[in-house]
C-alpha cells in the first residue's frame, strides 16, 4: 500500500519548468527601511546585512550592525524589538541592470 501523501510529494513540483524558465530576475540592490530612514545598498553589502540580521533575530539579541550604503556608512541597532525591513530590488522588465543601478543612485 502506498501513502498518497508521499506519492503526491514525489510527483508535484514546486514550480514547473515552464514558469522557472522565463524568470531571469537578479537582485541589483537592497533597500533597508530603518526607523524613518531608507538606505540603498549594493547586493553584496545587503546580503551581509541580511545574514547578520537573521542571526540576531534568531538568537533574540540586539547588537550594532554596520551597513555600507550609497551615501556612506552607518551603524544600525538591530534586535527583536526594533522595526526594520529589507526589500530586494530587481531591474524592471526591459530595463538593464546598469539603468536600474543608476536609477537607485548606485552607479
Amino acid at each position: 500500500m502506498t501513502d498518497t501523501k508521499d506519492a503526491a510529494a514525489r510527483t508535484a513540483e514546486p514550480f514547473p519548468d515552464a514558469e522557472v524558465a522565463g524568470l531571469s530576475a537578479k537582485t541589483v540592490a537592497h533597500v533597508v527601511h530603518y526607523r524613518r530612514k531608507t538606505y540603498v545598498t549594493m547586493p553584496s553589502e545587503g546580503y551581509a546585512f541580511l545574514k547578520r540580521l537573521r542571526t540576531l533575530l534568531r538568537d533574540g539579541t540586539t547588537d550594532l550592525v554596520p551597513l555600507v550604503h550609497r551615501d556612506g556608512f552607518v551603524w544600525l541597532a538591530i534586535g527583536p524589538s526594533i522595526p526594520v525591513a529589507v526589500d530586494e530590488v530587481e531591474a524592471e522588465r526591459g530595463e538593464s541592470e546598469k539603468h536600474a543601478l543608476k536609477r537607485l543612485g548606485l552607479h
